[in-house]
This record gives C-alpha cells, structure tokens and sequence, in this order.
C-alpha cells in the first residue's frame, strides 16, 4: 500500500511540474485565399508541430508563462509560412508621431521619420 501511495504522489508531483500549453493564446486569421477547411488543416497541423517542439524542448522553459510564449511564438511562425494573417499590437509605420496613442514597446524600433522638405 505504501509503495501504491509512493508512486501515485510521484506521478502527481510530475504532473504538476508539467508547462505543456494547451494551445495557442494568439489569434490567427485565415489567408483571403484559402477556404475553412485549410484553415483548419493548417491549424491542426501547426498546433501538433508546435506541440512536438515544446515537448522536446520542455525542459528548457521555467514556468507556464515561458512555455506558453513559445509554444505561441512556434505556431504563429508556422500558421504565418502557410499564408495566414497573424494580427501585431503596436503601431504601423508610416503614421504621424501625433497620431501615436501610445509610446512604440521598448523591443520595436521606431519608425523613420519622413524627411520635411520645408526645412532648409
């Protein structure tokens, strides 16, 4: 009985430990030229590739938060190289620095500025 409860309270301990993600946390939307059903095939198909990469790679990530990034970042590489549309947050260059909302994230550049040709 003792040996029973050993294993048990080791398999749920490791269990506990485990990051694996559920699935993206992202929003990917389908290419203007591709149907439903690609869609959905591509997306099946990324979600078991980004699977199998976290899971080789789950020793690697500290927390669930980590896991759960990468496992995003390995989808939207592999949903954008099939053609879909992978919606950013954050500005769009070639906006007027008046139209900003909001200060660019400190990992994006900033956008070049459009010469001014009333400067002399």
């Amino acid at each position: 009985m003792l040996q029973i409860l050993t294993i048990l309270i080791s398999v749920f301990l490791l269990g506990a430990c485990s990051t694996m993600p559920g699935g993206p946390s992202v929003l990917v939307l389908p290419s203007a030229d591709k149907n439903f059903d690609q869609f959905h095939n591509d997306d099946l198909t990324c979600r078991q590739l980004t699977h199998k990469h976290i899971a080789t790679s789950q020793q690697d990530t500290d927390s669930n938060e980590d896991a759960q990034q990468s496992y995003d970042i390995v989808y939207i590489q592999c949903m954008y190289s099939k053609g879909h549309q992978v919606p950013v947050p954050g500005l769009m260059y070639g906006m007027q620095e008046e139209e900003w909302d909001q200060p660019p994230p400190p990992d994006m550049p900033a956008p070049p500025r459009a010469a001014n040709p009333k400067q002399r």
